[in-house]
């Protein structure tokens, strides 16, 4: 489906999260129907640090033995570096193995 047709779909669905209005003193007529409120959910914004590309020469066999390695313990690259990272001693949190896209691993 594509994205057009996407949002005119989502535009033409009625909210799904409605919320109740206080009653007001003055009686609205039977026949006028209520107007639904949506409330955004308010979450705090994490920090995002910027990410740079890091990129290293290594030999052939060693890639082969870290993709090995990644594919025995089903994370990514990127995570068994950074794991190996943290094991030197270096500050990496959960949050920075896991990484912003793809398949979600730590």
């Amino acid at each position: 489906m594509s994205s057009k047709k996407l949002g005119a779909l989502l535009r033409s669905v009625p909210p799904a999260t409605v919320t109740e209005e206080p009653e007001s003193p003055v009686a609205a007529p039977a026949h006028a129907v209520a107007e639904p409120t949506i409330q955004k959910a308010t979450w705090p914004s994490p920090v995002i640090e910027p990410e740079v590309p890091l990129q290293v020469l290594i030999p052939a066999s060693i890639r082969k033995q870290l993709a090995l390695k990644a594919a025995e313990e089903g994370k990514s690259l990127r995570a068994l570096v950074l794991g190996a990272i943290r094991s030197l001693g270096i500050t990496v949190t959960d949050a920075d193995i896991k990484g912003k896209r793809g398949r979600q691993s730590v």
